[in-house]
């Protein structure tokens, strides 16, 4: 909205002046010849800027619309995605996915000692990891994603794609007996989760009708 005021300030300025313009020579100019320049100056003053605005301002809900559809486009994907990663994450934690937002925001919270206490690395599934990050990989680098994201929804995607290479990396390399190994990947998930809370409260302050948050219980029937 800023920026859309400030596109539109010349001609507002231009458009007030006109009406400004208008008044004081109805009022004080007396000469008809030059009432009639004036009037025309101001008339021109207030229906040019007039018919920018309406285009400019009618533009702006059009690209709205079209902003969101494909926000709502991409963003499907990319909670379907997350969503299959919360469930692996799940397996790993020896616990059931959430299949609802209170359970997410439960999910969500969990700390790196609970993450600690929790992690089985006997269930772990690099091969859907890879796949999970493939997808996320080829949904961040379309030119459209880089179009309709904000900064901080596009940092955590790449911190989750990163997080997740270092935890294939990790769940495929050596356990040692003094429990550093699994520390280390307690923390690969706590980074994993915390991106995943940026990338879902940004999505509900850009005011998503439908896709803001993950529909848990849909996807999990579907696959």
């Amino acid at each position: 909205m800023k920026k859309l005021f400030t596109k539109l300030l010349p001609f507002l300025v231009a458009f007030c002046s006109g009406i400004c313009l208008y008044v004081l020579t109805d009022k004080y100019i007396t000469n008809s010849g030059l009432n009639n320049l004036l009037i025309n100056v101001a008339s021109g003053l207030v229906s040019i800027p007039l018919v920018f605005i309406f285009y400019d301002v009618i533009n702006q809900i059009t690209s709205r619309k079209l902003h969101n559809t494909l926000f709502e486009s991409v963003s499907v994907d990319i909670n379907n995605q997350l969503t299959l990663l919360i469930n692996i994450i799940c397996e790993l934690l020896q616990m059931e996915p959430p299949k609802n937002i209170s359970e997410l925001d439960d999910f969500l919270e969990l700390e790196n000692n609970e993450i600690y206490q929790k992690l089985n690395l006997i269930k772990a599934d690099s091969d859907s990891l890879r796949d999970i990050k493939k997808e996320l990989t080829n949904i961040i680098h379309k030119p459209v994603t880089f179009e309709i994201l904000s900064e901080k929804q596009i940092a955590a995607l790449l911190n989750i794609v990163k997080e997740i290479t270092f935890l294939i990396k990790n769940l495929n390399s050596t356990p040692d007996k003094k429990g550093k190994h699994k520390k280390i990947i307690s923390l690969n998930l706590e980074y994993i989760i915390e991106n995943m809370m940026v990338w879902i409260e940004n999505g509900k302050k850009e005011a998503l009708r439908n896709h803001g948050r993950f529909s848990l219980s849909e996807i999990n029937k579907e696959s």
